[in-house]
């Protein structure tokens, strides 16, 4: 199968289009050696053949030092690279070409066939600019089509295009000739034989932080009385831009431009100002989280009923018997325990995707800058602490683009303090227990209020740790932030759909592992009882039991299961776990669903799920329904579950991403030890 590569700046709008194209038809890894996420989809002609699209990470030259942007170089300057692409889709900001086409004339050098494509000219024509894409394809010797992700307009043009995409490569000649900068030594092509030249020329510029190539020690030697890499990048930036520029006066020439403050200059006048700026943030975050509660409510009550019904029909069809409880109060009331909570969940991530998508998202990172650097990091601090309210691991990564090491640190350090998904789950759940499922004025939840409130404690928390980090983490690098500020966009309703299906479907898949596993082990073991205590426990009731009525018997059968799961394998674990956190107002049986969420933070509902379905009879209600907690019992819950670090995917990634274990050690020493002392506080004051 072919691959083609989307390949652009940031806000490019490179993502809609391989939305576009791709449809559901994506899955979403890691590059190989890489924890970056690799977005790759199948692609179908109309003559039915398949072609993989790879949507290659935003990059502003080929030059860049993050991570991410690494990975690209990576990847183009290596025609042995498993990802190496036949052709290229070059998405260019209509609306910002000078910086825009300074990429795709290095991505032109590589002579990979590819085709231009011009995204945003909808903003192009609204404000009476035009493009001659004429000359922009005759600059770049390959197929210019204009499109709009936003309107679709183009999209079939670039369907046909790519149905014909001609993948062999073309002799054309360099944009910019390396004898205006250098001459390559005579021995360079036999060192690096499957690159082309301008391959070559990145290469021996950046050879210092390139570990992937052969001969690298022989290179090294043949360069070392060259000028410096960095000189001869300043100078190809020079000589692009000068070409850039004279191209533009080419096929951008200006007429019928409307007077006056432009959509973003005006809406920027507000959401940029220091106090109603804070207003807009505060009353957008606000009504995300109502939103999360009142539109979800009636898919979580179809769920919760389809889960209800299915488990009572399974009951029904299979004879009673051990197997029968296996599938009812094991799988189905564990998993089903947790699904429940995935229109939450889907809705989280597709609110976060139309923050970003509208570019709201970067005028959070542009205002909070001052406040942030007063706590040891910068504004680009946000888009990993606001991602961290979705998923940590992703967010955490996310934080490669912030150069300063300390920064960086302490970023990771305080993001798993940010509720992310996996805690919905336990916060609806437990919140129940505290707040009425009531309104004010009809439109204000007081359940959403108080999730809200706990987000923010997490947030205010967060920044104290901060505060203590770079007290004490002394570095002199200097700090810098420089940000883009994107127009905005009307945000694409596909874009959103697609991140709540595909974060969704893997929340499914990958949590669903987890719980379903940890269901069926709590059920295996909170039904397997030492023979000696099944007998005494047996003499017990069972006469008792034979002889009572049908009311009186129900009752006794219900005694009989909880004494049984207490003197079960589950219920001698949740014992030796219980002294440690009776100071929190904990018993075994949420011990055990504590010690079982350390994989998973979600798996806790399951958890409680499956053990309380054990503990019941068949006459009565079973999983979250049997769940009742005290007052003091479900805040303290609740308040540990803000502060405690109970994730293994969490703890894994800041090793790789910190290169060690001291910093994740630190992290769950002192989040763990922050949630016991709040959640035994909590218990004091509210008993």
């Amino acid at each position: 199968m072919k691959k083609i590569a989307l390949v652009g700046n940031p806000n490019c709008g490179k993502t809609s289009i391989f939305n576009l194209l791709t449809g559901l038809n994506q899955k979403v890894g890691n590059y190989p050696g890489v924890t970056v996420d690799k977005r790759s989809g199948k692609y179908t002609s109309s003559n039915g053949e398949s072609t993989e699209i790879i949507d290659l990470p935003g990059t502003y030259s080929l030059s860049s030092n993050s991570i991410d942007e690494e990975l690209v170089q990576k990847i183009l300057l290596n025609p042995d690279n498993t990802d190496y692409p036949d052709g290229l889709l070059m998405v260019v900001d209509a609306t910002n070409l000078q910086r825009n086409l300074f990429l795709a004339s290095q991505i032109y050098d590589l002579e990979i066939p590819m085709i231009l494509v011009v995204n945003m000219i909808d903003v192009i024509d609204k404000i009476g600019e035009a493009i001659d894409l004429n000359e922009l394809s005759s600059a770049f010797a390959c197929q210019t089509i204009a499109i709009s992700a936003k309107t679709k307009h183009g999209l079939d043009e670039l369907r046909e295009n790519i149905n014909n995409f001609e993948f062999q490569k073309i002799a054309r000649s360099p944009f910019l000739a390396l004898e205006e900068l250098c001459v390559l030594e005579p021995d360079v092509p036999l060192l690096l034989p499957n690159q082309n030249n301008y391959q070559r020329f990145k290469i021996l510029n950046q050879i210092g932080k390139i570990n992937w190539i052969p001969n690298k020690e022989k290179l090294e030697n043949l360069i070392q009385n060259r000028a410096s890499g960095f000189a001869l990048e300043i100078q190809e930036i020079n000589a692009r831009y000068q070409k850039i520029s004279a191209l533009i006066n080419k096929i951008k020439p200006q007429k019928n431009i409307k007077i006056g403050l432009t959509s973003t200059q005006k809406i920027d006048k507000i959401v940029l100002h220091p106090f109603f700026g804070l207003l807009t943030f505060l009353a957008t975050f606000f009504i995300l989280f109502q939103a999360i509660f009142t539109l979800s409510a009636y898919p979580m009550n179809w769920i919760d009923s389809g889960i209800a019904w299915f488990g009572s029909q399974i009951a029904t069809l299979l004879p009673e018997g051990l197997f029968n409880d296996f599938l009812v109060n094991g799988v189905i009331t564990g998993v089903g325990g947790v699904l429940v909570f995935l229109p939450q969940i889907m809705l989280l991530f597709g609110m976060i995707t139309l923050l970003e998508d509208t570019g709201y998202l970067a005028r959070i990172s542009h205002m909070s800058d001052g406040l942030l650097k007063k706590f040891g990091m910068n504004g680009k601090s946000v888009v990993p602490l606001v991602s961290g309210f979705a998923c940590a691991i992703p967010a955490i990564m996310a934080a490669r683009t912030i150069e300063n090491k300390k920064e960086r640190l302490i970023t990771i350090f305080i993001t798993p303090l940010m509720s992310c998904s996996a805690r919905l789950p336990v916060y609806v759940f437990l919140v129940s227990f505290i707040v009425p499922n009531e309104t004010i004025l009809g439109i204000f939840n007081f359940q959403g209020l108080m999730m809200m409130a706990l987000y923010l404690l997490g947030l205010a928390v967060s920044f104290i740790v901060a505060l203590i980090i770079n007290f004490f983490l002394k570095s002199k690098e200097q700090s810098t932030f420089i940000l883009e500020l994107p127009n905005y966009k009307k945000p694409a309703l596909q874009n959103m759909m697609n991140s709540m299906l595909n974060k969704g479907g893997t929340f499914v898949k990958q949590a669903g592992k987890v719980i379903l596993i940890a269901a069926i082990a709590i059920w295996a073991l909170g039904n397997v009882v030492p023979e000696t205590e099944k007998q005494r426990i047996a003499s017990k009731y069972d006469s008792n039991i034979a002889q009572a009525n049908k009311e009186d018997k129900l009752l006794l059968e219900s005694q009989k299961k909880s004494e049984l799961l207490e003197y079960s394998y589950l219920g001698s674990i949740g014992k030796t776990i219980e002294p440690v956190i009776r100071p929190l107002g904990f018993d075994w049986k949420i011990g055990i669903a504590i010690a079982a969420s350390f994989a998973a933070r979600e798996v806790f509902v399951g958890t409680m799920a499956t053990i309380y379905a054990v503990e019941d009879n068949a006459e009565s209600q079973r999983g979250l329904k049997a769940i009742t907690f005290s007052y003091p019992v479900a805040f303290s819950l609740l308040i540990f579950y803000v502060f405690a670090l109970q994730c293994m995917s969490t703890i894994a990634i800041v090793r790789q991403e910190t290169g060690g274990w001291k910093w994740p050690f630190l992290q769950f020493v002192s989040f763990t030890g922050l949630a016991y002392f709040a959640a035994w506080l909590t218990f004091i004051l509210a008993s």
